[in-house]
């Protein structure tokens, strides 16, 4: 049951640091609203998931259980923005978009940054698993 527990735990961290990296693509002017603060709000209870879930495990594993966490949902969050600008690409979708919506999150840089740190992240940390298991 403890196992179970942490895997659901695991799960809901994926779930916390796919939605930090959605977050890094809002852009702040059109809303006026600081986005660092949203994604440091989402980032403490994925850290604090992650943890629970490993602590339920005993830590064991946990550069292999991280590592697979982050590289998924970096991975997920590109398929996300891949599918998004494919519907960019649609004239019929731009035009029942409203435009304040798409210009909230056009802020791409950042975006990709995060995806970019958090695939690199998670690949190094298997890579590490894998070197430690040797």
């Amino acid at each position: 049951m403890r196992r179970l527990f942490g895997i659901l735990l695991y799960v809901i961290a994926g779930f916390f640091f796919y939605t930090v990296s959605v977050l890094s693509f809002i852009n702040d002017s059109p809303a006026e609203l600081n986005k660092w603060w949203f994604v440091l709000g989402f980032t403490i209870p994925a850290l604090v998931t992650l943890c629970g879930g490993l602590a339920l495990n005993g830590f064991r594993k946990w550069k292999r259980v991280t590592g697979i966490i982050l590289l998924t949902s970096s991975g997920f969050t590109a398929f996300i923005v891949f599918t998004f600008a494919c519907l960019m690409t649609n004239p019929e979708f731009l035009r029942m978009a409203r435009p304040e919506a798409i210009a909230l999150f056009s802020d791409y840089s950042s975006g990709a940054l995060a995806i970019l740190c958090f695939g690199i992240l998670g690949s190094l940390l298997l890579k590490l698993h894998h070197t430690d298991e040797k």
